[in-house]
């Protein structure tokens, strides 16, 4: 069994082209920097992709809703005018519902000049950093500005320059300046006990995280519980159950149950593991009481929800709304 724990079950897409292929959106011109409009993909791109993790930076810049982004501690969805932030490892799932008008923008921390070793990459990329909020909403002048930039890097992308991609380095930077004074725009409105309060969703996020089906050398030897986290974060579970819900309506261990809910989804679509073996595999004791959970959380058994997933990420996007 320990020999099984070293497995890696959410699979890791190591290059941008990797991403392009899995998710059927065309065809990647490179793997250390792409932007397109969303509304460009290429037909049969998926509906729905189970837990991965990418090895570069990516910003979905959003001008329409229907993405509904599947994180291991909630869900979020897009909203019209507003931008999701992903980093390096971050481990993320996603549903969309109809064709999406924006820009995706894929870039290795090489490309960008950036490395998240730096003492300044907290302060400088705020957005990229592990807990921090995964969307930031725009006003529409906002995003107007931030649509002219990404238009610019489209132009220069296909301009076959000798120096274009010099100059698209150049307006990178600027775009995620400009995304910068907007994240801190956004942080100054709030108030002192807001930010308290999601200074505290970043550190439960980052303990929960150490709980990741993916991670077995540090993994903790048992279930994730709102007692065991509180502890870790010298809290009583009753007060860190009042401030997670206090700050996104949902006590701890709903976002505990949908961390092992997402993960035990995953296992079921990337994996040929039997069921007791995934109930295992997320330290359930007895097979009987992961069915149990898994379809009071869904309203369908495991294996149901396999077939209807492996289904469903085969069937395009262009199927549905055509």
């Amino acid at each position: 069994m320990a020999k099984k724990n070293k497995q890696v079950y959410i699979p890791w897409l190591d290059k941008i082209s990797d991403f392009y292929d899995t998710f059927r959106i065309g065809k990647a011109e490179n793997n250390f920097f792409t932007i397109m409009r969303m509304e460009d993909q290429a037909k049969g791109k998926l509906l729905f992709m189970p837990l991965f993790r990418g090895n570069f930076f990516r910003l979905v810049i959003c001008k329409t809703p229907e993405i509904r982004f599947l994180l291991p501690d909630e869900t979020v969805s897009t909203s019209s005018n507003c931008i999701y932030f992903a980093y390096p490892g971050k481990i993320e799932s996603w549903q969309r519902v109809e064709t999406i008008y924006g820009y995706l923008v894929c870039f290795t921390p090489e490309f960008a000049g950036i490395s998240p070793q730096s003492p300044l990459f907290t302060k400088d990329f705020p957005f990229f950093v592990n807990g921090a909020s995964s969307i930031l909403r725009l006003s529409q002048p906002d995003m107007d500005a931030i649509g002219h930039t990404a238009e610019a890097l489209l132009v220069e992308m296909k301009s076959g320059n000798a120096d274009n991609f010099e100059m698209i380095q150049h307006l990178l930077k600027v775009l995620l300046i400009q995304i910068r004074r907007l994240y801190y725009k956004d942080r100054q409105a709030k108030t002192d006990i807001q930010l308290k309060q999601a200074s505290l969703m970043v550190r439960f996020r980052k303990v929960l995280n150490t709980y990741s089906i993916d991670t077995p050398n540090k993994r903790k030897e048992h279930r994730p519980t709102v007692r065991s986290i509180a502890e870790e974060l010298h809290l009583t579970p009753s007060h860190l159950n009042f401030l997670v819900k206090k700050y996104t309506g949902h006590t701890a261990l709903h976002h505990i149950n949908e961390k092992i809910l997402l993960e035990a989804k995953s296992l079921l679509t990337h994996t040929g593991l039997q069921v007791s073996e995934i109930a295992n595999l997320l330290q359930f004791n007895e097979a009987a009481y992961f069915n149990r959970f898994f379809k009071k959380m869904t309203g369908i058994t495991p294996t149901a929800y396999r077939d209807d997933a492996l289904q469903l990420m085969r069937r395009p996007l262009d199927t549905q709304n055509r």
